[in-house]
């Protein structure tokens, strides 16, 4: 899991989700931007399909609902599109990139919440 030292700076007037574990070990987070953008979404591997990736999602569009935005958008993984669709968002592009002569994707996909 990421530093979370490294990502301190960046909460700024973001929404900055972090989910612990029984012994207070951070084990997912979520961080929401003012504009709408979930800039990330992400669950320890070991945690993945127990639904912590789901609390985080349901406290991220609580947030944005309680600060009156009108859409969430995101660049979901492959694997990260599929949590985003069950829960309502559409996909609006794909987006291809090549990273060191690495051919990698992601969609970019958005949810009105009003």
């Amino acid at each position: 899991m990421p530093d979370p030292d490294r990502y301190l700076w960046q909460a700024v007037g973001r929404t900055f989700l972090v989910a612990v574990d029984d012994d207070n070990r951070p084990i997912g987070y979520g961080d929401l931007e003012p504009d709408g953008h979930i800039d990330h979404l992400y669950c320890r591997p070991d945690v993945v399909g127990t639904g912590v990736g789901s609390a985080i999602y349901a406290a991220i569009e609580a947030a944005a609902r309680q600060a009156g935005m009108a859409l969430l958008f995101v660049d979901a993984s492959e694997s990260a599109r599929r949590l985003f669709e069950r829960r309502g968002f559409g996909v609006d592009a794909r987006n291809d990139y090549n990273i060191n002569g690495v051919a990698i994707h992601n969609y970019r996909m958005s949810k009105p919440i009003t």
